[in-house]
């Protein structure tokens, strides 16, 4: 079109015919530089997203390192190449990044976990066509960083029967709902239930409540406690709705599944081992361990 237009301003010299051609001729190369300055030295880092459970969406930390850069505008971020049909029409796997120079800033890649298991994002299209749209810089991000993807809980809420705990004769050694003996000091990974807060609030530590007994009845949830349930999904999910339960209840748990076992415990740092155990069960990453 630059030509044509040229050519007709030689034709009929006409000024302002030259004058527009080349104003436009400049603002084409102009235009070329600032697309491809838009992405130069711009360093991008992502990280581990939250575990989640199938069918919620994970959201990937990607930060953007720009302090030693330009202002920057209308950078994308797409999941590519899988699913990016989907990520079109859903949003899903989509950011737009706008930062002023030299700013460290972060944002986060929504990507929908269709399945248990880890979900890893894949390669990453950063691209922009800053600042008139004639012109698309791109380049890729191998994301090795992952999120671990929960079964969905969904079930039978009723808790399997409870059995008595070995370590009932242990009086003042355990935590749990007996007669109370005194306190001991907290330990990582316990329930936080049973955490005396009132002598936290007066700067003597976290101390948490011993009762005569075990404090608890055991609860050993079991793969042929499902057998009733018709496919492998089905029981996962029944299993992880009990393992959310029993903790929800501050309950001492256990977990037994083909080649896997995880011993009595119970909270938060306990819940997780289940859960991912049950979230890789039968895939590439199941490792048949004791816990």
């Amino acid at each position: 079109m630059l030509v044509v237009m040229l050519v007709g301003a030689v034709n009929y010299t006409n000024n302002m015919a030259y004058m527009l051609t080349f104003m436009l001729a400049s603002l084409f190369m102009v235009c070329m530089l600032h697309t491809y300055r838009n992405l130069r030295g711009l360093i991008l880092s992502a990280s581990e997203a939250k575990p989640v459970f199938a069918g919620e969406t994970a959201r990937f930390p990607i930060v953007f390192d720009n302090l030693s850069g330009p202002i920057r505008s209308n950078i994308n971020i797409d999941v590519w190449p899988a699913g990016w049909n989907i990520s079109k029409k859903t949003g899903q796997g989509i950011v737009n990044y706008k930062s002023d120079a030299g700013q460290l800033s972060r944002v986060f890649l929504p990507v929908l976990a269709l399945q248990r298991g880890y979900l890893n994002p894949g390669r990453l299209k950063i691209h922009s066509s800053f600042p008139l749209g004639l012109f698309q810089t791109w380049s890729y991000l191998h994301c090795r960083c992952q999120s671990i993807v929960y079964p969905v809980p969904q079930g039978d809420p009723t808790l399997p029967n409870l059995t008595e705990d070995l370590a009932r004769d242990q009086i003042g050694k355990l935590s749990g709902t007996d007669d109370f003996t005194g306190f001991r000091q907290y330990r990582a990974g316990e329930s936080i239930r049973n955490i005396d807060w009132k002598i936290y609030a007066r700067e003597q530590g976290l101390h948490v409540k011993k009762f005569s007994g075990s404090g608890a009845q055991k609860l050993i949830l079991h793969w042929e406690q499902t057998a009733h349930l018709s496919g492998v999904e089905q029981r996962l999910s029944q299993l992880t709705l009990w393992v959310l339960r029993a903790e929800q209840a501050g309950l001492r748990y256990g977990l037994v599944l083909p080649g896997v076992q995880i011993e009595i415990n119970t909270g938060e740092t306990h819940q997780q081992r289940c859960l991912q155990q049950l979230a890789i069960y039968g895939t590439h990453s199941d490792i048949k361990t004791s816990i």
